[in-house]
């Protein structure tokens, strides 16, 4: 997620009727249908929807104090990659200069932006599915890491890896937060004692969760590789159904079990990795929690937006959760 101050001079462009210069400005390098240009969200990145010669689409920028060029470059090159592949990808739009990457420079900073094509189908909630849909889910991942599998090393170069976003999350930690140092160092000496090999690690999606795959029946379409990084795959399938617990994964849950029958139909599985789902979940849990201390980077100010107000102290308790869940792991152990 990005910093406040960072999403709050971008929102403030945005009118009471969702449309905004900012965004406008950066969609020149490809074109649009008149004012069919409306602000979607923010999170990682801002995410504006809209129309050109009545096709939608979607424009993803964002700020470059928060993402560096290089990764955005090997994002595109792995969805590239994957575009000649049997799985589905949403994929990105070359602007009017022929670049799949424009940086624009506004009155308010420099932006990396990216347009991608509107994949078709429907989103579901995690309530809304039923055994089938984890077995089509899990068979979808299990595709998408048959192919990044094959392919080749040189495209996960560009991609951050588990180390590094763990070195991110020790340089923010301070003697303050005993407990979460403890964590930190817990996770960091498990995971470094953990094999590697072809078969188990490799690039994975990261964030393999229901928002970010449309549904057609079977198929399955997916999107938002933004947060692609090298990992072991079993980490993609604890993330993916982390919203099922908040510590660890149930393997006797049929929902569960349903995802890997799927999973294991498309590419191989070491079963012993299983046993460590909830270890891939304080791994995830920490980068998380260190993700929220950067971005809760400004104070409260009497000119606050409400929506502002609101998320940050959404934010906060998110925080305050997670050390509190620190705690408890590091007693227990």
């Amino acid at each position: 997620m990005m910093k406040l101050s960072t999403m709050k001079k971008v929102v403030a462009t945005v009118n009471d009727e969702w449309q905004s210069p900012v965004a406008e400005k950066i969609l020149e390098r490809w074109g649009y249908d008149h004012d069919s240009v409306y602000y979607f969200r923010s999170s990682a990145n801002f995410v504006f929807v809209f129309h050109k010669e009545g096709k939608k689409h979607f424009l993803r920028f964002s700020d470059s104090c928060e993402r560096k060029l290089q990764t955005i470059e090997a994002e595109i090159e792995i969805l590239h990659y994957l575009r000649d592949q049997p799985v589905h990808t949403a994929q990105p739009v070359p602007s009017l200069n022929n670049k799949y990457i424009e940086v624009v420079e506004t009155e308010i900073g420099t932006f990396y932006a990216v347009v991608f094509e509107a994949l078709q189908g429907e989103q579901y909630d995690i309530e809304d599915i039923n055994e089938e849909h984890y077995f089509i889910w899990g068979r979808t991942l299990g595709q998408l890491h048959a192919n990044l599998k094959r392919m080749p090393e040189t495209y996960r170069r560009g991609r951050p890896s588990w180390q590094e976003q763990l070195n991110s999350v020790n340089t923010m930690l301070t003697t303050q937060e005993p407990f979460v140092q403890k964590e930190w160092e817990l996770v960091t000496k498990w995971a470094e004692q953990k094999l590697v090999s072809e078969q188990t690690f490799g690039l994975i999606h990261y964030d393999f969760e229901l928002d970010n795959l449309c549904w057609q029946n079977e198929k399955v379409s997916i999107l938002d590789f933004d947060d692609c990084v090298n990992h072991w795959y079993v980490a993609d399938i604890a993330y993916s159904l982390r919203e099922l617990s908040e510590y660890d994964v149930d393997l006797e849950n049929q929902f569960v079990q349903a995802f890997i029958r799927g999973y294991t139909q498309e590419t191989e599985l070491d079963m012993s990795l299983l046993k460590d789902l909830k270890w891939f979940m304080r791994m995830h849990n920490i980068v998380t929690f260190a993700t929220l201390l950067r971005t809760v980077d400004i104070q409260e100010s009497p000119d606050d937006p409400e929506w502002l107000i609101h998320l940050r102290e959404d934010l906060l308790g998110y925080i305050e959760e997670y050390r509190a869940s620190f705690k408890k792991r590091v007693t227990e152990n």
